[in-house]
């Protein structure tokens, strides 16, 4: 895979890494030593209370399992 060539605003499907997989992320920046991306992500605390936290993450690309920019059903 071409490391370099996701761009700046691209919204990806799924990112998965060796420890956990990101749904619906936006990159932030790419290149050929890691990505940086945001996810939004819906959390309860103890009490119950809901809120939704937007998380910017930076991983390594040895550490990324597989990336899926698009999925189309059929």
């Amino acid at each position: 895979m071409d490391k370099t060539g996701l761009m700046v605003g691209v919204k990806v499907k799924e990112i998965a890494t060796k420890g956990y997989v990101y749904q619906d992320c936006t990159v932030l920046s790419s290149d050929p030593v890691s990505i940086m991306f945001e996810v939004q992500r819906t959390i309860s605390d103890e009490g119950g209370n809901v809120e939704t936290v937007i998380s910017q993450i930076l991983v390594p690309w040895v550490n990324i399992n597989h990336v899926i920019v698009m999925e189309e059903k059929t």
